[in-house]
């Protein structure tokens, strides 16, 4: 690397100032934890060589895409912070392009001349831990909600059921008992 590792090569920053970054990535769907977990080791390994900072990371989980991309349908979505120069966005968007992992990535300025030290890293190992962590397709969680709801749907008509005809067969069990309590002679005068 050069002499300018971290630097924001700009005429109008600030000596001494960083560039805050967002990115959100997007990985195929069959990706483990582990492979998230190597990515983001990977992810954090080029930050730091190149003068960056990882400040914030988070999985939003599996999630199915607008539209298929690569034939994917579904895909795990990534979201980054980070602080760095131009040169390690540059890197970082080169290290993306090659990972065949990776389905998409955007990469957003958030913020320019950020005095590093004024903003410290939200990252910890529980928190990258977490981050390698998938969680559920939010229209798969639907889907097996409205399977549930149906399945009680159907208890909750069958027992209602059940209660009808034990309440019919109670009330056809009353009427025969009023009819053979009759005397002969009431029968006889209807």
């Amino acid at each position: 690397m050069s002499e300018t590792q971290g630097v924001v090569l700009s005429t109008s920053a600030k000596r001494g100032t960083q560039r805050e970054y967002e990115m959100t990535l997007i990985l195929r769907s069959e990706t483990n934890k582990d492979g998230i977990a190597k990515l983001v080791s990977k992810l954090q390994s080029i930050m730091t060589g190149a003068g960056g900072r990882l400040q914030k990371i988070d999985n939003w989980g599996l999630r199915t895409l607008a539209y298929p991309i690569r034939r994917n349908r579904k895909g795990i979505y990534l979201y980054t912070r980070f602080l760095g120069g131009s040169e390690l966005v540059a890197e970082l968007e080169r290290n993306l392009r090659i990972d065949e992992m990776i389905l998409r990535y955007m990469n957003i300025l958030v913020d320019e001349d950020v005095d590093p030290g004024a903003r410290p890293s939200d990252v910890t190992d529980e928190l990258l831990d977490a981050a390698s962590e998938s969680a559920p397709d939010p229209l798969d969680v639907l889907a097996e909600q409205q399977a549930k709801a149906r399945e009680e749907a159907a208890r909750l008509a069958a027992e209602q059921a059940a209660t009808e005809a034990a309440a019919a067969a109670a009330a056809a069990a009353a009427k025969g008992d009023s009819e053979s309590s009759e005397t002969p002679a009431t029968k006889e005068e209807a």
